[in-house]
């Protein structure tokens, strides 16, 4: 099969999906790369036959889903298979109880499986409208859609509410037929000509839903005075959906210079509060705002992500873990983490609040800089500047992991 990353997917225009939607015909989403790096089916519950199903199922071979919001799922009393913390999945996709509809036979056939989800879209179905367990498998839409996850759940909702339908979905891994993996760029391709089904990505989604709205708000701006940094204007900001509150420091005019310096920080309070030497947190963080402020002109957006997304309680639990013997990724993932669970899609936010477009940025990690985020939200990082920590025997072996596990661009031995 063809290199997905040397084949170019068709650009379809978002005016042209929303228009194909609306006709009750199915589209094709991409993610990033750096996530599933798949395809799927999309389609309207409202419009679904089992014609439609039945091509879904042939073409798409994946599972047959439905992406639902919350009050459709409070209404309809579906609860997730499992609880968030023990939610080890991937990319924390939320399953809710499979269920069939009360008159949809065996719930197995096209035809049965049309009448469950045409059921889950009618705003007068109620939960005794349904058995459990069933065929087809309802997924929670996170609040705030796609600008909160980049999900193929959350881009489902968000098509259909911005072509004007009702955001229940049904989504279905395509899957390759030449293969044994997932469909690539160059299949993709092929069933998009094939069958006339636009395609668009979950970037081209995220860039027009930024277009006309936001999850972060300022609620906030005082200067303060520092002892080391000069006069820092700190911004507070709320964040839609969630209890998080971020904050951007910024110093000087950030429209003076084409591409300010920047720094997008995870908060640590062990780095950043009691100078740990179990990591380089809080001397990257002393670093960057050393280095902004001798520019005059740069930011530091600091985000509530303790521990690389786990949180604090978690991070003190993983740091026992590495007592034992575990590096930093073998602790996150022993209890039942990811290696790291932190999502800058806030901060990407926060940037472009602050009027940003081009930034050069502080950082050893790829994935501030490579993510496809950016492009959604119209943000080019142009600079990637290395913000080394001076090395220190107690956390070598943590540069090493970082380094060696999680691609972060470091010396090969940190002593040097």
């Amino acid at each position: 099969m063809a290199d997905p990353a040397k084949t170019e997917l068709p650009v379809s225009n978002i005016q042209h999906v929303f228009e194909r939607l609306r006709a009750g015909k199915p589209v094709i989403v991409t993610d990033s790369s750096e996530r599933e790096n798949e395809g799927d089916f999309i389609v309207a519950a409202e419009a679904i036959t089992p014609e439609i199903v039945q091509f879904l199922l042939r073409h798409g071979s994946g599972e047959l889903c439905v992406s639902l919001p919350d009050e459709v799922a409070e209404r309809l009393q579906l609860n997730p298979i499992v609880g968030p913390e023990e939610n080890t999945a991937p990319n924390q996709t939320q399953f809710l109880i499979p269920i069939d509809h009360k008159d949809s036979g065996s719930g197995v056939s096209a035809e049965c499986r049309a009448i469950t989800i045409r059921a889950l879209s009618d705003e007068n179905a109620q939960a005794s409208d349904f058995v459990r367990p069933g065929h087809i498998h309802p997924l929670l839409a996170k609040q705030g859609g796609i600008l909160r996850r980049a999900g193929h759940t959350e881009a489902t909702g968000d098509l259909l509410h911005m072509a004007g339908l009702k955001p229940v979905g049904v989504l279905i891994e395509i899957l390759s037929q030449e293969g044994y993996g997932m469909a690539d760029a160059e299949e993709l391709q092929a069933i998009s000509k094939k069958f006339d089904i636009p395609i668009i990505s979950t970037a081209e989604v995220i860039r027009h839903r930024y277009i006309s709205e936001k999850l972060v708000h300022r609620e906030v701006e005082v200067p303060i005075n520092t002892k080391n940094y000069g006069t820092v204007q700190v911004i507070g900001y709320s964040v839609e959906h969630e209890s998080q509150q971020p904050v951007a420091l910024v110093w000087g005019d950030l429209s003076s210079v084409e591409a300010p310096l920047v720094r997008m920080h995870s908060s640590c309070f062990t780095g950043d509060l009691l100078d740990s030497l179990r990591c380089d947190c809080g001397d990257q963080l002393h670093m960057a705002m050393t280095a902004i402020y001798q520019e005059q002109t740069g930011a530091v957006v600091y985000l509530p992500q303790e521990g690389r997304g786990i949180g604090l309680i978690p991070k003190l639990k993983a740091y026992v873990l590495q007592d034992q013997g575990y590096d930093t990724v073998e602790a996150n993932i022993q209890l039942g983490f990811k290696a790291d669970s932190r999502d800058f899609t806030v901060g990407v936010q926060i940037l472009k609040d602050l009027g940003l477009s081009k930034v050069r940025l502080l950082t050893n990690n790829p994935k501030k800089t490579d993510s496809d985020v950016y492009t959604g939200f119209d943000l080019e990082v142009v600079e990637q500047v290395p913000i080394v920590a001076p090395p220190h025997k107690d956390r070598e072996f943590y540069l090493q992991t970082k380094r060696d596990k999680m691609g972060h661009i470091l010396p090969t031995t940190p002593a040097d």
